[in-house]
């Protein structure tokens, strides 16, 4: 089942792999625990399909929850960390909520500077300040995680 559903993320068929990572992740919830590695990556293949899939209202909370467990069982500039914060700011920002994504933005751009890694943490930093002088961020997709 895990083959199967990281090859439909790999295929872009989001809605099916959606499915199947969202079983994957109860089940391993109730055998290995809400902090398990596959679990976690379950949940975080779970947000990138509901990402993709721009379902905001689905994806902010389990966003929430993929913060809060990598910053108990991840660096908080690690990829996975960041990739995750940014997909939680993302969420916050479509359901109109720019103040909750800037200060998403703003702890995420503290752990890359305290990581080394200025370049990142300065583009961060400089949305949450966009976001702070009430400007609105122009990418309109998933697409646009990466270069952030």
């Amino acid at each position: 089942m895990q083959l199967e559903a990281t090859a439909l993320l790999a295929a872009g068929e989001y809605e099916h792999a959606l499915a199947e990572f969202s079983v994957l992740r109860e089940i391993r919830a109730r055998r290995e625990g809400p902090y398990s590695v596959m679990y976690l990556s379950n949940l975080h293949d779970a947000v990138r399909c509901m990402c993709h899939l721009r379902r905001w209202s689905d994806s902010e909370p389990l966003s929430a929850e993929l913060c809060h467990k990598y910053s108990f069982t991840h660096a908080a500039a690690e990829s996975d960390a960041v990739d995750a914060a940014k997909r939680y700011a993302w969420a916050l920002l479509q359901l109109g909520k720019p103040a909750f994504a800037a200060d998403v933005y703003r702890k995420t751009a503290a752990a890359l500077t305290a990581a080394g890694d200025d370049h990142q943490a300065d583009r961060m930093l400089a949305l949450a300040q966009s976001l702070a002088a009430g400007h609105r961020i122009a990418p309109d997709g998933p697409g646009e995680f990466e270069p952030v």
